[in-house]
């Protein structure tokens, strides 16, 4: 299958709903937490979501130095 390589723009817009949606996926395990919810879920939350975080971040900055 093709594939269209992805411009700079598109790739930064990609990563910056990345980082929006991860920073839901944080809030809304530390509301499971608040509620008290159950903590695999609050867990299954926040975990991905951090780490979603930081990659899109790590990849921002790589890409703004470019």
């Amino acid at each position: 299958m093709h594939t269209v390589p992805l411009g700079p723009r598109r790739t930064r817009v990609s990563l910056y709903l990345g980082l929006v949606l991860a920073v839901i996926m944080i809030i809304v395990g530390i509301v499971a937490i608040g509620v008290d919810g159950p903590m695999w879920f609050a867990l299954v939350m926040m975990i991905p979501g951090a780490v979603i975080a930081g990659i899109a971040i790590v990849r921002l900055v790589l890409l703004r130095q470019t």
